[in-house]
């Protein structure tokens, strides 16, 4: 497991942001009218079915955590994520981070990833006083923050 500074990470969103800004437009999860979009993604990229219900669960509870990429108007990719207490400590969970093949490997992932650290310090930190020390992703790969 490697820890990423703030530093670091701060660097990785700029050179980011530099590489995607005049292409990919970046939102946060606006309401129902978002939902389909997000089932396309998922749908086509993911093996894994999940029904409306899944969905709902997580941008119902944690609309603050979900996230679309548009490019030209068009959906490529989006993040779905919750955040709760899990042995003694608050752990994000990624339960679904969708890139369409054509847009693979211009970092939208890792953008779209990299949106969901503060979103998550911010509401734990103003509900709580504590932060995600942790985002699990559903293969089971753990990046501690």
């Amino acid at each position: 497991m490697e820890t990423t500074t703030d530093e670091e990470r701060e660097a990785k969103i700029v050179e980011l942001e530099a590489a995607a800004a005049s292409e990919i437009e970046y939102v946060s999860y606006g309401g129902e009218h978002h939902l389909p979009l997000i089932m396309n993604l998922v749908d086509q990229e993911l093996s894994e079915p999940y029904s409306i219900f899944t969905y709902r669960y997580f941008v119902y509870l944690w609309p603050q955590l979900s996230f679309l990429a548009f490019h030209k108007g068009k959906c490529v990719g989006t993040v779905v994520c919750k955040m709760g207490e899990h042995r003694n400590t608050f752990r994000g969970y990624i339960a679904m981070l969708v890139v369409l093949k054509p847009y693979r490997g211009r970092g939208i992932g890792d953008y779209i990833y990299l949106l969901i650290y503060p979103i998550s310090f911010s509401l734990l930190f103003f509900s709580f006083n504590l932060v995600c020390c942790q985002f699990l992703l559903e293969n089971g790969i753990i990046a501690t923050l």
